[in-house]
């Protein structure tokens, strides 16, 4: 990829024809490769990758063919990436070279993005926390969805990425008690570490009965669902609180029985799907929600780091989604390192 590494001699809005890239080349396979870049439109602006970070679990169903919608191949994945502007569009005027930016954009050295696409990234955020804040974008969306108000209990139901940045994000909203629900050790020890006041094995804890003794009885004011597990959702309804909020945060790939008398009508429960931002969230846009994630994780009070296992160079990209499908256990936030190449 001679012409993105070696500025002084080509102009950086020129086509390039050798960005390296990740691709999805068969089911379960993840690959090296490269991907053409045309010249750069007149309002969009040419991005140099820091960061890239991994979506778990869109990914995964779309590389393991669980998803909903049909993979077809070969196939970029990813959708969040973080660098530098090196080239500028005609008609750019309100970002300029050097600025650091959040891209909605997958696994790849360089993307062109429309300028008012590319969100400025506040000094002094680190690249990898700046691209946490997409995650946590779809996590904020449990917290507003579920109306979590200061002093109601919240329990989260799997502590991946999504659930853990929901249960934070829940625990800084003055939620209280935070509880967290996972088999695996280490998320549930990052979820004391990002705050969660209660942390559950449902391997060897009576989920239902702990929820219910840690709450007075009463239950969780709001569940948020974050594994996107049948079997998991059809069980929310016993750990929820007379005119409590079930929240559906992960994404549900499949048919899921629900008793819809014996609790959710007898109790007055609400379920919530979130997959994005509504009129209820206003004026919180999707845009809006990551500035405003963006701006607290650079004052200190929205923490991602504690949730980051593995910052790799983006060639053991392979190596990394074996890591996710087969030892779960060990990874929880996973990103790559793409400077090197663009050093």
């Amino acid at each position: 990829m001679q012409p993105l590494m070696t500025d002084a001699v080509f102009h950086p809005t020129d086509p390039i024809t050798d960005v390296p890239c990740l691709l999805a080349t068969a089911r379960g396979r993840i690959d090296a490769a490269t991907r053409a870049l045309p010249a750069l439109g007149a309002d969009a602006v040419r991005v140099r990758t820091e960061v890239t970070m991994v979506s778990p679990g869109t990914e995964l169903h779309w590389i393991d063919e669980t998803h909903t919608r049909p993979t077809t191949y070969p196939m970029s994945t990813g959708y969040i990436a973080v660098g530098s502007i090196i080239g500028v569009g005609a008609r750019v005027t309100d970002r300029t070279i050097g600025q650091r930016v959040l891209l909605l954009q997958g696994h790849a050295a360089c993307h062109d993005e429309a300028a008012c696409a590319a969100k400025p990234v506040p000094d002094g955020v680190a690249a990898v926390d700046a691209a946490s804040a997409i995650l946590l974008g779809i996590s904020i969306r449990g917290i507003r969805a579920g109306q979590v108000r200061l002093g109601e209990s919240v329990a989260v139901f799997g502590l991946g990425p999504i659930g853990l940045f929901a249960a934070h994000l829940a625990k800084i909203s003055g939620a209280h008690p935070v509880i967290g629900v996972d088999p695996v050790a280490k998320r549930r020890a990052v979820a004391r570490e990002l705050g969660v006041d209660i942390v559950i094995d449902p391997a060897t804890e009576d989920v239902a009965a702990t929820v219910a003794r840690v709450t007075g009885g009463e239950r969780a004011r709001i569940v948020i669902e974050a594994t996107g597990t049948a079997q998991v959702i059809a069980s929310l309804p016993e750990m929820t609180a007379a005119f409590g909020r079930v929240v559906v945060l992960g994404g549900v790939h499949g048919a899921v029985p629900l008793d819809l008398y014996t609790r959710f009508q007898k109790s007055n429960l609400t379920l919530v799907g979130c997959g994005s931002t509504g009129p209820a969230d206003f004026p919180f846009t999707e845009e809006r929600n990551q500035a405003a994630l963006l701006k607290m994780i650079a004052s200190g009070m929205v923490r991602p780091r504690p949730a980051l296992t593995h910052l790799v160079p983006w060639r053991e990209a392979p190596a990394m989604y074996r890591l996710l499908r087969e030892r779960k256990e060990e990874a929880i936030v996973v990103a790559f390192d793409w400077t090197a190449i663009n050093a």
